[in-house]
């Protein structure tokens, strides 16, 4: 019975420290979002929001421009995956979450996976976008990165 008990709260601990996540706020722009809990906060100012954990890298990146919509976005996710000379290039996938619009592609570069994604509020001139570089042997970082995008919010 003991020997259940501590198999028990050992379950209850590993799935709560898994699942562990921590919410960052980026005032400058009015958004929220997501991370894993190993994240750590690298470079936060008006211009950046950086974040590194196991294996990953995070960067948002806004943009001002009252043009762009949701037709213009997967081209210009394009244009920066190529400006990144990035290799392995994906085609864009369109993405819609909680009232913003975007655009996602994957490439390679140097034995790293990137993924790119440009996001754009219907709503605002200000737009992001979000690079996430991970090893590119990682199975689970793609969905993780999914995830982290989708996890942005306005406040």
């Amino acid at each position: 019975m003991r020997c259940l008990f501590i198999l028990m709260i050992s379950f209850v601990l590993f799935s709560v420290q898994s699942n562990a996540q921590q919410d960052y706020t980026w005032e400058d722009y009015g958004i929220s979002f997501t991370l894993a809990d190993d994240f750590k906060e690298t470079v936060s100012t008006g211009e950046e929001f950086s974040a590194t954990g196991d294996g990953m890298e995070m960067t948002i990146i806004p943009f001002t421009d009252e043009t762009i919509d949701d037709t213009d976005i997967t081209g210009y996710t394009m244009s920066i995956a190529a400006s990144l000379n990035l290799a392995r290039i994906d085609d864009v996938s369109t993405i819609n979450f909680n009232g913003f619009k975007g655009g996602y592609a994957e490439g390679e570069l140097d034995g790293a996976k990137i993924f790119i994604m440009g996001v754009i509020d219907p709503n605002s001139d200000t737009n992001f976008f979000v690079i996430i570089t991970f090893l590119d042997g990682d199975t689970n970082a793609v969905d993780e990165a999914v995830n982290i995008c989708k996890s942005i919010r306005k406040l």
